[in-house]
């Protein structure tokens, strides 16, 4: 799960540009460093999950919503400066791609990452991650394509490094991931056995920066049961530099995916997630 968070913000840099050159009238100021952050909810995932769900190649990742006990925030420098804390719930759906599998977070309206994961016979490969960040009304999207290069390797099998790159037309990203071990984490009354992958990233070109991931993986299905990230960036602006900040780690709730209204249901159904071996919280 590559990538740190808002890495190409031309749109806000634009309106940073406009607001410093005076080109706003005094009401308009106001709409312009207006900014608002409306939590998504599990509700409307469950219902864009039923509505949006299509024919895909078969996927060993159980589809629907799961839902994630989440701390952490988003913030930027741009114009007056602004913190986005994220709620305390939020979701991973996951859905069918004739590759493999999507996966896609949603904390905040205008605020999501989407993953595209080939499965095959020599692991999961990551093909491409889709970004949306939204500051001050201005919503801004990423789409990242990756070169070829295990995420997640079969076998699950630790110590190889494997180095990759992630482009857009304005930025490359340089990961170098790797399987940290194999760990298990008590779920709830539950041991599962998971896989730790490390990623560390760093950004050139009109995105500078680095960030970090480590996600845990349900051995048996492949869902994240935990992953925790930090990411830092820059981009330049006829102003100065704009800066964005991100952390946050999310922990699963629910074993199984939900797909209707209510709780997921599942026999080995839990209500979070405690570690044991090497994962940090």
């Amino acid at each position: 799960m590559a990538g740190p968070g808002f890495r190409s913000r031309k749109g806000l840099v634009l309106l940073v540009t406009l607001v410093a050159g005076g080109a706003a009238a005094v009401g308009g100021w106001f709409l312009l460093l207006r900014d608002v952050a409306e939590p998504t909810t599990v509700g409307e995932a469950v219902s864009s999950f039923r509505e949006t769900t299509g024919s895909g190649a078969t996927s060993s990742v159980p589809v629907g919503v799961y839902v994630y006990a989440t701390d952490g925030f988003e913030k930027t420098d741009a114009l007056t400066g602004v913190t986005h804390h994220y709620p305390r719930r939020t979701t991973i759906t996951v859905t069918r791609d004739p590759c493999g599998v999507q996966m896609r977070w949603d904390v905040l309206k205008g605020r999501s990452t989407e993953w595209t994961f080939c499965i095959g016979p020599d692991g999961w490969v990551m093909k491409t991650q889709d970004e949306r960040h939204t500051f001050f009304q201005v919503t801004e999207g990423t789409i990242y394509a990756c070169s070829d290069g295990p995420f997640r390797p079969a076998g699950d099998v630790p110590g190889r490094r494997v180095r990759i790159t992630c482009t857009t037309s304005s930025a490359k990203e340089h990961e170098t991931q790797w399987i940290v071990g194999r760990e298990t984490m008590r779920v709830g009354p539950k041991r599962v056995g998971t896989v730790h992958i490390r990623q560390l990233i760093s950004l050139s070109g009109g995105t500078r920066g680095a960030s970090t991931y480590d996600i845990w993986l349900d051995r048996k299905t492949g869902v994240p049961v935990r992953i925790a990230m930090v990411s830092r960036t820059t981009n330049d602006s006829p102003v100065g530099a704009v800066r964005y900040e991100e952390s946050v780690s999310r922990r699963t709730v629910d074993r199984g995916p939900r797909r209707r209204s209510g709780r997921a249901r599942s026999p080995q159904g839990f209500c979070g997630v405690r570690s044991s071996g090497q994962a940090r919280w």
